[in-house]
């Protein structure tokens, strides 16, 4: 977790959250948290990209059908290859089932190797299906031409898209899970070769968002994430692999630790919240 790109005016916006918590005899941690995670961070790119739709006028146009046939191949247990009849590997997820289609994503899943580190990144264009097939195409050609078509030691765990309308105003168009940490050598390859020649075209190259780290000098942003055990013993609860949950617990339990020292000046609270939140991160990251 890089503190070091988290501004002060996301603290600021957070210790006085902390203080009125404190106020009303509220949950801090849990003010905290959610200001964070559904107002500062699922919403940091709003203002920052323009998306441009691949369709003007329709956006998402033809996701609902990408959304069902990708249903389809998911409910039939089979691997990717077995069902399109190529040389695909992998297994098809969707999550977000349930809902309006707009806010489905669409998974590609290559083995369950230990969790590693995830990336992430935005785009101006091609959200949704575009994306989702440049993806895989990146990926599925890495795995044929670097693994022999074996999924199994991939440094990516999978992969999951956004479609448009659900993308547009996040953090992240796309995100994917590792297998490895992101200063791998084969993360390495896999990005410069394979990942990066697919999506340079789409992907916004001024957008960062909070907390990440820059992946082979690209706008693609890492989340270094800790091991479960650790994040169990930390907050209580295995973590997710969600990044923006990571922080936001980070924040939620720093501020909590903090606000018992000093509950109404805000210099001196926010001075107080930093150095707890960067003894936690420690204690993750040991």
């Amino acid at each position: 977790m890089n503190l070091k790109s988290i501004p002060d005016t996301v603290w600021l916006k957070l210790t006085k959250e902390a203080i009125e918590a404190k106020r009303t005899q509220s949950d801090v941690g849990r003010g905290v948290r959610s200001l964070f995670y559904s107002h500062i961070y699922s919403k940091w790119s709003q203002g920052k990209v323009t998306y441009s739709p691949n369709l003007a006028g329709d956006m998402d146009a033809g996701w609902d059908t990408m959304v069902g046939e990708w249903t389809k191949v998911e409910r039939s247990q089979k691997s990717l290859g077995d069902v399109l009849k190529d040389d695909s590997v992998g297994k098809a997820y969707v999550q977000g089932k349930g809902g309006p289609e707009s806010s489905v994503r669409l998974w590609e899943k290559y083995n369950k190797q230990a969790r590693g580190d995830r990336f992430q990144f935005v785009v101006t264009m091609g959200g949704g299906m575009v994306l989702f097939n440049r993806m895989r195409r990146a990926c599925q050609t890495y795995i044929i031409e670097k693994l022999k078509g074996d999924p199994s030691k991939f440094v990516v765990r999978g992969w999951k898209v956004f479609g448009e309308q659900q993308g547009e105003g996040r953090s992240d168009s796309c995100c994917v899970y590792l297998a490895c940490k992101y200063t791998d050598r084969n993360l390495t390859t896999l990005v410069n070769k394979y990942i990066w020649p697919n999506i340079q075209d789409l992907v916004d190259s001024n957008f960062v968002p909070l907390g990440f780290y820059k992946v082979c000098n690209k706008p693609l942003w890492a989340m270094r994430m800790p091991p479960a055990g650790r994040e169990q013993a930390e907050f209580g609860q295995p973590g997710k692999g969600s990044a923006g949950g990571l922080m936001a617990s980070v924040f939620a339990k720093g501020f909590t630790n903090a606000i018992a020292k000093e509950d109404k000046d805000e210099k001196r609270l926010m001075k107080l919240a930093k150095a707890e939140v960067k003894t936690i991160v420690k204690r993750l990251y040991a």
